[in-house]
Protein backbone atom coordinates (compact mmCIF):
# COMPACT_ATOMS: atom_id res chain seq x y z
CA UNK A 1 0.00 0.00 0.00
CA UNK A 2 1.02 3.60 -1.07
CA UNK A 3 0.93 6.06 1.50
CA UNK A 4 1.82 9.57 1.32
CA UNK A 5 3.50 12.19 3.98
CA UNK A 6 3.75 15.92 4.18
CA UNK A 7 5.79 18.10 6.09
CA UNK A 8 4.79 22.36 5.87
CA UNK A 9 8.42 23.60 6.97
CA UNK A 10 6.02 27.00 7.85
CA UNK A 11 5.15 25.36 11.22
CA UNK A 12 8.97 24.39 11.70
CA UNK A 13 11.26 26.01 13.93
CA UNK A 14 14.65 26.52 12.68
CA UNK A 15 16.93 24.03 14.01
CA UNK A 16 19.71 25.83 14.38
CA UNK A 17 17.97 27.69 16.96
CA UNK A 18 15.80 24.74 18.30
CA UNK A 19 16.57 21.23 18.95
CA UNK A 20 13.55 19.72 20.07
CA UNK A 21 12.66 18.00 16.38
CA UNK A 22 16.30 17.45 15.16
CA UNK A 23 17.10 15.85 18.32
CA UNK A 24 14.67 12.91 16.79
CA UNK A 25 16.46 12.49 13.90
CA UNK A 26 20.01 10.04 13.43
CA UNK A 27 23.24 12.45 14.03
CA UNK A 28 24.21 11.45 10.69
CA UNK A 29 20.65 13.45 9.48
CA UNK A 30 21.34 16.22 12.19
CA UNK A 31 25.02 17.11 10.70
CA UNK A 32 23.22 17.18 7.08
CA UNK A 33 20.83 19.75 8.31
CA UNK A 34 23.18 22.17 9.77
CA UNK A 35 25.22 22.07 6.68
CA UNK A 36 22.52 24.23 5.25
CA UNK A 37 23.10 28.05 5.39
CA UNK A 38 19.86 29.82 4.81
CA UNK A 39 16.85 28.65 7.86
CA UNK A 40 14.26 27.57 4.99
CA UNK A 41 16.81 24.68 3.55
CA UNK A 42 17.32 23.71 7.02
CA UNK A 43 13.45 23.59 7.47
CA UNK A 44 13.07 21.75 4.40
CA UNK A 45 16.14 18.77 5.14
CA UNK A 46 14.52 18.58 8.72
CA UNK A 47 10.72 18.12 7.68
CA UNK A 48 11.98 15.31 5.11
CA UNK A 49 14.37 13.78 7.78
CA UNK A 50 10.87 13.41 10.00
CA UNK A 51 9.35 11.65 7.23
CA UNK A 52 11.78 8.91 7.36
CA UNK A 53 11.75 8.93 10.85
CA UNK A 54 7.94 8.46 10.40
CA UNK A 55 8.09 6.23 8.15
CA UNK A 56 10.33 3.90 9.57
CA UNK A 57 8.91 4.39 13.38
CA UNK A 58 5.18 3.16 11.34
CA UNK A 59 7.19 0.10 10.22
CA UNK A 60 8.94 -0.70 13.52
CA UNK A 61 12.08 -0.44 11.42
CA UNK A 62 15.73 0.60 12.96
CA UNK A 63 17.52 3.37 11.20
CA UNK A 64 20.41 0.97 11.72
CA UNK A 65 18.55 -1.65 9.08
CA UNK A 66 19.06 0.82 6.09
CA UNK A 67 21.49 0.49 3.52
CA UNK A 68 22.49 2.18 0.72
CA UNK A 69 22.61 1.74 -2.90
CA UNK A 70 24.93 2.57 -5.61
CA UNK A 71 23.60 6.62 -6.22
CA UNK A 72 22.74 7.35 -2.09
CA UNK A 73 19.09 5.61 -2.58
CA UNK A 74 18.40 4.30 0.77
CA UNK A 75 16.63 0.81 1.18
CA UNK A 76 15.68 -1.50 3.91
CA UNK A 77 14.11 -5.18 3.96
CA UNK A 78 10.72 -4.63 4.79
CA UNK A 79 9.79 -1.40 2.63
CA UNK A 80 10.71 1.14 0.04
CA UNK A 81 10.65 4.74 0.50
CA UNK A 82 11.15 8.38 -0.95
CA UNK A 83 11.46 12.06 -0.12
CA UNK A 84 11.79 15.16 -1.30
CA UNK A 85 11.68 18.81 -0.60
CA UNK A 86 10.92 22.09 -2.65
CA UNK A 87 9.03 25.82 -1.27
CA UNK A 88 7.00 25.30 1.93
CA UNK A 89 7.15 21.36 1.93
CA UNK A 90 8.92 18.00 1.84
CA UNK A 91 7.12 14.96 0.87
CA UNK A 92 7.42 11.68 1.20
CA UNK A 93 6.35 8.23 0.14
CA UNK A 94 6.35 4.44 0.94
CA UNK A 95 5.21 1.31 -0.80
CA UNK A 96 5.94 -2.25 -0.33
CA UNK A 97 7.38 -2.33 -3.96
CA UNK A 98 10.14 0.24 -5.27
CA UNK A 99 8.78 4.18 -5.57
CA UNK A 100 10.23 7.64 -6.07
CA UNK A 101 8.58 11.39 -5.49
CA UNK A 102 8.73 14.49 -6.13
CA UNK A 103 7.83 18.21 -5.60
CA UNK A 104 9.05 21.22 -6.98
CA UNK A 105 6.98 24.78 -6.13
CA UNK A 106 5.28 26.15 -9.33
CA UNK A 107 7.29 29.16 -10.82
CA UNK A 108 8.29 30.21 -13.85
CA UNK A 109 9.40 27.51 -16.44
CA UNK A 110 12.68 26.64 -17.10
CA UNK A 111 12.12 26.46 -20.62
CA UNK A 112 15.77 26.91 -21.76
CA UNK A 113 16.64 23.46 -19.70
CA UNK A 114 13.25 22.09 -21.03
CA UNK A 115 14.81 22.89 -24.72
CA UNK A 116 18.23 21.10 -23.77
CA UNK A 117 16.97 17.92 -21.78
CA UNK A 118 14.24 17.13 -22.23
CA UNK A 119 12.40 15.31 -26.07
CA UNK A 120 11.21 17.31 -28.59
CA UNK A 121 7.37 15.58 -27.74
CA UNK A 122 7.91 16.95 -24.41
CA UNK A 123 9.19 20.60 -25.35
CA UNK A 124 6.07 20.95 -27.50
CA UNK A 125 4.13 19.74 -24.78
CA UNK A 126 5.06 22.45 -22.54
CA UNK A 127 5.33 25.57 -25.28
CA UNK A 128 1.54 24.69 -26.61
CA UNK A 129 0.19 24.34 -22.97
CA UNK A 130 -2.19 26.86 -21.51
CA UNK A 131 -0.57 27.19 -18.53
CA UNK A 132 3.71 26.84 -19.19
CA UNK A 133 4.45 26.80 -15.87
CA UNK A 134 2.36 23.65 -14.58
CA UNK A 135 3.49 22.03 -17.94
CA UNK A 136 6.68 22.08 -17.20
CA UNK A 137 6.35 21.51 -13.51
CA UNK A 138 4.79 18.27 -14.11
CA UNK A 139 7.26 16.89 -16.71
CA UNK A 140 9.99 17.65 -14.32
CA UNK A 141 8.73 16.04 -11.22
CA UNK A 142 7.56 12.82 -12.77
CA UNK A 143 10.83 12.80 -14.84
CA UNK A 144 12.44 13.04 -10.90
CA UNK A 145 10.08 10.44 -9.46
CA UNK A 146 10.97 8.27 -12.24
CA UNK A 147 14.57 8.11 -11.88
CA UNK A 148 14.51 8.01 -8.50
CA UNK A 149 12.12 5.14 -8.13
CA UNK A 150 14.88 3.29 -10.67
CA UNK A 151 17.63 4.63 -8.36
CA UNK A 152 19.39 5.46 -11.39
CA UNK A 153 19.51 9.03 -10.43
CA UNK A 154 21.07 11.48 -12.53
CA UNK A 155 22.97 8.91 -13.90
CA UNK A 156 19.67 8.43 -16.45
CA UNK A 157 19.59 11.55 -18.71
CA UNK A 158 16.18 12.72 -18.79
CA UNK A 159 15.89 13.08 -22.68
CA UNK A 160 16.49 9.32 -22.68
CA UNK A 161 12.80 8.33 -21.94
CA UNK A 162 9.39 10.04 -22.53
CA UNK A 163 6.92 11.29 -20.42
CA UNK A 164 3.42 10.38 -22.59
CA UNK A 165 0.24 12.81 -21.29
CA UNK A 166 -2.86 12.06 -22.73
CA UNK A 167 -6.32 13.42 -20.87
CA UNK A 168 -5.64 11.98 -17.38
CA UNK A 169 -3.06 9.13 -18.77
CA UNK A 170 0.25 9.53 -18.02
CA UNK A 171 2.78 6.71 -19.30
CA UNK A 172 6.51 6.69 -19.78
CA UNK A 173 8.06 5.05 -22.66
CA UNK A 174 12.12 4.04 -23.32
CA UNK A 175 12.79 3.42 -26.89
CA UNK A 176 9.23 3.56 -27.54
CA UNK A 177 8.42 0.95 -25.38
CA UNK A 178 6.27 1.60 -22.38
CA UNK A 179 7.76 0.92 -18.67
CA UNK A 180 5.85 -0.99 -16.46
CA UNK A 181 5.65 1.44 -14.03
CA UNK A 182 1.90 4.05 -12.34
CA UNK A 183 2.87 7.47 -12.35
CA UNK A 184 0.42 10.06 -10.32
CA UNK A 185 0.78 13.79 -10.83
CA UNK A 186 -1.31 16.58 -8.91
CA UNK A 187 -0.68 19.80 -7.72
CA UNK A 188 -1.76 21.61 -4.20
CA UNK A 189 -0.64 25.07 -2.72
CA UNK A 190 1.42 26.32 -5.96
CA UNK A 191 3.35 22.49 -5.78
CA UNK A 192 3.81 20.31 -8.87
CA UNK A 193 4.04 16.49 -6.43
CA UNK A 194 4.76 13.18 -8.59
CA UNK A 195 4.92 9.50 -7.85
CA UNK A 196 6.51 7.10 -10.08
CA UNK A 197 5.80 3.27 -8.55
CA UNK A 198 5.23 -0.46 -9.54
CA UNK A 199 2.34 -0.58 -7.11
CA UNK A 200 -1.54 1.20 -8.00
CA UNK A 201 -1.65 4.15 -6.37
CA UNK A 202 -4.27 5.53 -4.02
CA UNK A 203 -7.08 6.81 -5.97
CA UNK A 204 -7.59 9.83 -3.25
CA UNK A 205 -4.49 11.53 -2.47
CA UNK A 206 -4.60 11.74 1.35
CA UNK A 207 -1.47 13.18 3.57
CA UNK A 208 -0.06 11.92 6.93
CA UNK A 209 1.23 15.26 7.50
CA UNK A 210 4.33 15.19 9.30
Amino acid sequence: MIKLYLADISVLCDPLNDNGKISLLPQERQIKILRYKLADDRKRSLGAGLIINKILNENNIDINSIYYGSNGKPYVDKIFFNAAHSGNFAFGVSSDKEIGCDVEIIKKPRLDVAKRFFTENEYNYIIHSENTSNAFYKLWTIKESYIKQSGEGLRTPLNSFEINISDNDISITENNIAKDCFVTQFEFDNHSFAICSYEQPPRKIEFNYV
